[in-house]
This record gives C-alpha cells, sequence and structure tokens, in this order.
C-alpha cells in the first residue's frame, strides 16, 4: 500500500467492511462487501464475534491488536466516547454500523477499486496496524459482518453512528499552530507544567491510552518511549502527522483523531508525558 494510503489506513474495520454496491435500496439482508462475497457458505455471526474480540491474525505477542483493541461496541457508545467504564479505544464504535450504505461519506462499493483503495473486509485496519503478511479471508469478513449486522438498532433514526462519519477530522488543520505552541521560543520546547496540567493529563493518558498501554487494572499507562521523545514526537505520534517532513514512528499505534482527543486534551496529555 502507498504510504499516503497506509498513512491514513486508520479508517475504521467497520467502514471498510460495510458498504453498498449501486444498490437503488440498501437491503441489510442481501448486503456483503466484496471481499465477503467471496464466501460461498453460511456466515457464523458467532465465529464474527471471536473474530472481533480474540483474533490477533498472524501476531500473538503480547502487542498483537484486535478490533476491540480500539472499537468499541455498546449501544451507549457515542462517536466520541466509548462507555467502558476506563478508557476509550482509538477507533470509534461499531454499534449500528451496520446501517451504513456507505463508507468515508460518499464512496460506495466499486469492485474494481477495492483492492487498490483497501476498502474491503478487513484490509484497511489489518494493513495499517497488523504485522507484514496478516490478510483477512473472504470467510473471516463473512463471518465478522454477519455478527456486525446484528450489533444495531432495529430503527436507526438520526443516529450519527448509522452515517457515514464526515472524514473532515482526518485534516489537522490546526497542526502547524499546535506544533508552533510547543516551542519555548529559544530552539526547544516546552514541557510538563509548562504545556498544561499535568494531573488532567495523567487521567487522560489513563483513558485514551489504557485499552492497550495499561499492565494491570488500576495502573498508569506503561509508555517506555515517551520520556526520550519531544512533545511534537509525541503529538505525531498521536496524531499520525508529519514533523519536519517525517511521518510519525511507530506505525502499529493507532491513530486518535482530535474529534477523539480534542487539541486542549492533547496538550495536558504531552504535559503529563513529559513532565518525568
Amino acid at each position: 500500500m502507498p504510504d499516503p494510503l497506509r498513512r491514513t489506513a486508520h479508517a475504521l474495520l467497520p467502514l471498510a467492511l460495510l458498504g453498498c454496491a449501486d444498490k437503488a435500496v440498501y437491503d441489510l439482508d442481501a448486503w456483503q462487501s466484496p471481499l465477503a462475497s467471496g464466501f460461498s457458505g453460511t456466515p457464523d455471526a458467532a465465529e464474527g464475534e471471536r473474530l472481533y474480540h480474540e483474533e490477533q491474525w498472524t501476531d500473538a505477542t503480547p502487542y498483537a491488536l484486535t478490533c476491540a483493541a480500539c472499537h468499541g461496541n455498546d449501544p451507549a457508545d457515542t462517536l466520541e466516547v466509548d462507555a467502558h467504564p476506563d478508557w476509550n479505544g482509538a477507533g470509534h464504535t461499531t454499534w449500528n454500523v451496520a446501517w451504513r450504505e456507505t463508507w468515508k461519506i460518499s464512496q460506495t462499493w466499486d469492485l474494481e477499486e477495492s483492492d487498490v483503495l483497501g476498502a474491503y473486509g478487513g484490509q484497511i485496519c489489518v494493513t495499517a496496524y497488523y504485522p507484514e503478511g496478516s490478510a483477512m479471508t473472504a470467510e473471516q469478513a463473512a463471518h465478522l459482518e454477519a455478527w456486525l449486522k446484528t450489533r444495531k438498532d432495529g430503527d436507526p433514526g438520526g443516529d450519527p453512528r448509522a452515517a457515514p462519519l464526515d472524514y473532515s477530522f482526518t485534516d489537522w488543520d490546526t497542526q502547524d499552530d499546535f506544533l508552533a505552541s510547543l516551542s519555548d521560543g529559544a530552539g526547544g520546547e516546552l514541557r510538563g507544567a509548562e504545556l498544561g496540567d499535568v494531573e488532567a493529563g495523567e487521567a487522560l493518558a489513563a483513558r485514551h491510552c489504557g485499552a492497550c498501554h495499561t499492565e494491570g487494572a488500576g495502573g498508569p499507562p506503561t509508555l517506555y518511549s515517551a520520556a526520550a521523545s519531544t512533545p511534537s514526537q509525541l503529538a505525531a505520534r498521536v496524531r499520525k502527522a508529519e514533523v519536519d517532513g517525517e511521518p510519525a514512528p511507530n506505525d502499529r499505534m493507532p491513530r486518535l483523531s482530535h474529534d477523539r482527543l480534542p487539541d486542549e486534551d492533547l496538550r495536558d496529555l504531552l504535559a503529563w508525558l513529559t513532565a518525568g
């Protein structure tokens, strides 16, 4: 996958899974993604639930991700905040996404372009955040989609979780101004309490980073390389941005868009990360 697509491949797994292929009327029962349509058997929703929560693809290390590592799936989840009492996943909730007829606002399924866009099955998330060589099969996609179809309200009404997301949040309009605000005016960058509220930042770290980084309940996240990084490097890693033309390090870490972690909260998070 070309680097620009790879860097924007944080698009949600369900957004990649859910689409409508030139149908005048959306038919939830008949709907399948191009990848899942290659499976001729009977999809198993129970197996799809297992894939969502347990499948780590080719990676069995402690750092392996699952769909559930990033995406909540609870009727009480919103697009901004998960219902989980202790943390938010990096990705938006997948509750009610079965009603989405399109992915990424207006793009419907295009079978010829799907391979290019990585817009079928689990190829967006798997390609972006899983080890080299990982892939989702047509059978796995069919099982996963069967389960996602059950995770919905009978009538979504005006629920924004059932509508294509507005991907304007992928354009970090404030990036240059934000990074400039980290400068100490003497060629360095502000750190700790100079940046924001350290105590608030610790709570934000637990909430937004704890889904993956916490080793045991109740403790603060373990972030091994944070102390050796500059605030601008950390901000780029959180937002998947570039600094001085260089892409953010750590491609494995999912992106936290600023509709999930606002810039004002990011300053407090950076304050805690650099306070030591």
